[in-house]
């Protein structure tokens, strides 16, 4: 063989050996490799699988570490705390059991050295939640009393989220899943009439709730029929004549005058409504019918009642109307409490003015011209200092007068219109800051006291309307100014007055 040819096999040779070498070297670290993944060190949940829910308080926690010999150092955490000591493990299965839990979320931790070229440090957890609570069940108040309306019927409510609904006792079962914020809507297959329900409701963790549900399907309304009423009522007491009726039972028929309820008399299908001494002013009726599945059907009659035309003869409210709607506003400005113009409408001033007159009389402040505050306005007191009596008008009629006593010369009984600012029952007798009663000392209630029984306080400066022991000066100029009664009389006028009525004093 010639050099030359014997050069070129001496270096084909060598490549070719040294490609075995590479690819034994290439076949051994290849191999290395598999051999460290196969044996990479992880952990797998067998039971609870990870991100699941369970509802035993104290499950058994097992899992799968591999390669679980060949670790160094090992470290079980359970919610942070080493429960290491309290592990058993067989194989690669790695057991902690007899852990009690409150619900909620848990973390199971793993935690090692390891030999693995690929993985020197093993750090795993695996989490689960332990849900123990059966969910509870909020059926909206649309559905809550079994009364369904709605094609097709409906029940809606609220739960644990995501938890599965189902109800049977229809047809078929419906099933609907709650939302994320608990909200569930299901739709059951259900006959006009009654049935019984049966609704329950399993979270994530397999807790169930069972609630039974007693339902009357209708899904139609009844008919309502109502008499119709004029804008103005020239009447305060009528009656109103209504019917009510369903394809399936009568319904029920309820009644709210101006958003107060109201009596609705005999049946549902010949129902009346008596209104008696209506206040003047503006009326909201709203007479409503409701059948077994719940379907209300509504009837509204708005007016104004204008019954009279004389202050203090029926009560005023927002929207009368007419000249005792004027006197009012007369009597509010004479006290200074109304300034607007005098229309015959109880219009929102009219309601201030009112309120402003409650206030400085200590009456219940509603702006409504009624009880107390309607004889306050109605009503009058009218004393003749020439004649020595007292009259009592109530709503422009005199009810009765009555024989007084005033005041002395030298201490007159003022004259002007005042009105009537404080009552006394049985009140005890101070002396006044006057020359006359300068050493004179209280008197107690009793019958030596100079006022008697009832003491009628007025705005005019120390003068009241009271009783006396003395009879004998009845007639007479013979007090300080104030004016005095028979006891049996001013008794009889304290009923009848109220905080803020007139008294008008005449020379």
């Amino acid at each position: 063989m010639p050099p030359s040819e014997r050069r070129v096999y001496r270096t084909t040779s060598t490549r070719r050996k040294l490609g075995y070498v590479a690819v034994v070297l290439a076949v051994l670290v290849l191999g290395g490799l598999v051999y460290e993944l196969v044996g990479l060190p992880r952990v797998a949940a067998v039971s609870p699988s990870r991100g699941s829910y369970v509802n035993d308080a104290s499950p058994s926690i097992v899992l799968r570490v591999h390669g679980l010999d060949d670790l160094q150092g090992l470290q079980v955490t359970l919610d942070g705390t080493d429960v290491t000591a309290d592990a058993a493990w067989d194989g690669d299965q790695l057991t902690i059991s007899g852990v009690e839990l409150q619900d909620g979320s848990h973390e199971v931790g793993v935690r090692a050295d390891s030999s693995n070229l690929l993985r020197r440090r093993l750090d795993a957890s695996v989490s689960f939640t332990v849900d123990t609570a059966a969910p509870e069940v909020e059926l909206d108040p649309a559905c809550a009393d079994g009364k369904l309306s709605m094609t097709p019927p409906e029940l809606a409510g609220a739960t644990e989220p995501l938890a599965r609904v189902e109800v049977t006792g229809g047809a078929r079962p419906a099933v609907a899943s709650a939302d994320a914020a608990g909200r569930f809507v299901v739709h059951p297959e259900l006959a006009t009439g009654p049935a019984t329900l049966e609704i329950v409701a399993r979270d994530a963790a397999g807790n169930t709730t069972t609630t039974t549900l007693p339902v009357y399907v209708d899904a139609t309304p009844p008919m309502l029929v109502l008499d119709e009423v004029p804008g103005v009522v020239r009447r305060a007491t009528f009656t109103l004549h209504g019917s009510a009726t369903d394809d399936d039972r009568p319904p029920k028929v309820a009644a709210r005058l101006d958003s107060e309820s109201y009596p609705v008399r005999g049946s549902s299908a010949a129902a009346r409504l008596r209104f008696e001494k209506l206040a003047q002013g503006k009326h909201t009726l709203v007479v409503t019918a409701t059948d077994k599945g719940g379907n209300v059907v509504k009837e509204r009659r708005a007016f104004v009642v204008d019954s009279t035309e004389r202050l203090g003869v029926a009560a005023l409210w927002p929207g009368a109307r007419g000249r005792d709607v004027r006197d009012l506003q007369k009597l509010l400005g004479e006290r200074g409490l109304y300034e607007g113009k005098v229309t015959g409408r109880f219009d929102a001033a009219t309601a201030s003015a009112v309120k402003a007159f409650q206030e400085r009389y200590w009456l219940p402040v509603d702006g409504l011209v009624e009880g107390a505050t309607m004889t306050a306005l109605g009503g009058r007191v009218v004393v003749d200092l020439s004649a020595l009596t007292l009259r009592f008008y109530r709503a422009g009629d005199l009810v009765k007068t009555f024989r007084v006593a005033a005041g002395q010369s030298a201490y007159p009984t003022p004259t002007g219109t005042y009105a009537v600012v404080r009552k006394i029952m049985n009140p005890t007798w101070y002396p006044p800051d006057s020359d006359w009663a300068k050493d004179a000392e209280p008197i107690p209630p009793g019958i030596e006291n100079p006022l008697g029984t009832r003491w009628i306080g007025t705005s005019a400066p120390g003068v009241g309307i009271h009783g006396t022991p003395d009879d004998g000066s009845i007639g007479t100029h013979a007090s300080h100014g104030c004016l005095r009664m028979h006891i049996a009389d001013v008794e009889q006028l304290y009923d009848w007055v109220e905080l803020g009525m007139t008294v008008v004093i005449e020379p």
